[in-house]
């Protein structure tokens, strides 16, 4: 694209396009500072209830301060547009990640795997604890957990992004084409069923994403002949086969810990995010498969150059 003058920010490239907003690389032209601006695409300037969405989604971003989370760095409008602006983050998603390996026919290794999804659990845990400045919780719940927005910075740093597009989504009108049938793979049982959601929706997402690392299965996809009907029905029940009967080598203790996070009840699973990070940790470092940042650093710097 040609670059776009855009308030204080230069559009540099599209790096993706949904039915409700655009991304763009941007400059920031009085830093310099490469950021990611996410701008409402011009069919919805006219529904106040999105832009206060929107615009309630930086509010509390701006106050959403981990450094496990894609940070919201400012909000507003210029000319009739809205959008935010967010940290830019140097480096790839959960899903390249797992594409390369796949391709390569070489499994991210178990440790990787465990210290990735103990810094996205930190994250999300941060931000469903988080609280107004008066001490009020907001009940933040992602809702949309999956591979492709949780990134890994170049220094091996996953981040969690995202936070405000599953509430955009369920607006009358939003189009929102492909994002229960391609989102579906990551929900919770409570989410299908269109429960009221807490963090424990999240937690079994990430369960299902340290599945799928761990075994390369995915429970929730949708079948070769399965009607999307189907696959939602699988969902709704919840029933994920144990993990070590798909990986008989990984240690017992790490298979309970998945295992625990991805049982259909949410009573019976961990009590937050923040739990199954602690669990996921104390078996890792017990039988070490903790990995290190600077492991995931060089994982990213592998993919990045297409080694």
């Amino acid at each position: 694209m040609t670059p776009e003058k855009f308030g204080d920010f230069e559009l540099l490239s599209l790096l993706a396009q949904g039915g409700m907003a655009e991304l763009f690389l941007a400059r920031h032209r009085p830093t310099e500072q490469l950021v990611v601006v996410k701008r409402l695409l011009p069919e919805l300037e006219e529904r106040p209830d999105i832009i206060d969405l929107f615009l309630t989604e930086a509010d509390i971003g701006r106050l959403l301060r981990h450094e496990n989370v894609v940070q919201v760095l400012d909000g507003g409008e210029v000319s009739g547009r809205y959008y935010l602006v967010m940290e830019y983050v140097d480096g790839v998603d959960a899903e390249i990640l797992l594409s390369d390996a796949t391709r390569r026919g070489d499994p991210i290794a178990p440790r990787i795997i465990v210290r990735l999804a103990v810094d996205a659990l930190r994250g999300l845990h941060a931000a469903h604890m988080l609280t107004s400045p008066q001490g009020t919780s907001f009940g933040l719940v992602h809702r949309d957990v999956s591979p492709d927005n949780i990134f890994i910075t170049r220094a091996g740093v996953p981040k969690v992004a995202d936070f405000g597009i599953a509430k955009l989504a369920s607006l009358e009108g939003v189009t929102s084409t492909g994002l229960l049938k391609g989102k579906l793979t990551y929900m919770s049982p409570e989410q299908v069923q269109q429960k009221p959601l807490d963090g424990r929706a999240d937690e079994f997402a990430v369960g299902l994403i340290v599945y799928e690392m761990l075994s390369g299965q995915r429970p929730f996809s949708q079948a070769d002949g399965e009607t999307e009907i189907d696959a939602l029905l699988r969902v709704r029940k919840g029933k994920v086969p144990p993990l070590r009967k798909l990986e008989p080598g990984l240690p017992r203790a790490l298979c309970k810990v998945v295992d625990k996070a991805l049982r259909p009840g949410r009573w019976r699973r961990y009590k937050s995010c923040g739990a199954f990070a602690d669990a996921l940790e104390e078996v890792g470092q017990a039988h070490d498969l903790l990995g290190s940042h600077q492991e995931l650093a060089a994982l990213v710097e592998r993919v990045q150059v297409g080694e």
